[in-house]
C-alpha cells in the first residue's frame, strides 16, 4: 500500500514539474526594503516619548507644589479654627458675665436672637 501511495506522489510531482517547469526555472528575486520610513517612525515616536516624559515631569512638579500649598492651607485653616473657637468661647463668657451683672444690678435682660421667642 505504501508503494502505491509513493507512486501516486511521484506521478503528481512529475505533472507539477511538467506544468510549472518554466516557472520554476526563473530566478527568484527577493526585494529588500531599503525604505527609511520605519526608522523615521521610530525616531518620531522616541521624540514624542521624550516630550511626554518632560511634560509628565512638569506635571509631577506642579502636583508636588500644589500638595505643599494644600498642606500649608490646611495648617492655616486649623489655626484659624482654633482662634475662632477661642473667640467664640470668649464671647460666650462675656455674654454670661453681662447677664450676671445685669441681674445683680436689677436691670432687665437684653433681648438677643438667642433669647428671643418668636
Amino acid at each position: 500500500m505504501l508503494i502505491f501511495y509513493l507512486g501516486g506522489l511521484i506521478t503528481a510531482l512529475y505533472y507539477v514539474v511538467k506544468l510549472l517547469g518554466p516557472e520554476m526555472a526563473k530566478p527568484v528575486t527577493i526585494e529588500v526594503a531599503t525604505d527609511t520610513e520605519p526608522i523615521a517612525e521610530v525616531n518620531e515616536s522616541e521624540d514624542r516619548t521624550e516630550k511626554l516624559e518632560i511634560l509628565l515631569l512638569e506635571k509631577n512638579k506642579n502636583i508636588v507644589l500644589l500638595q505643599n500649598e494644600l498642606k500649608i492651607f490646611h495648617a492655616q485653616l486649623r489655626d484659624f479654627d482654633k482662634v475662632k473657637t477661642l473667640l467664640e468661647e470668649e464671647i460666650h463668657h462675656l455674654k454670661e458675665q453681662n447677664r450676671v451683672f445685669r441681674s445683680e444690678l436689677g436691670l432687665p435682660a437684653v433681648q438677643t436672637k438667642e433669647n428671643s421667642v418668636a
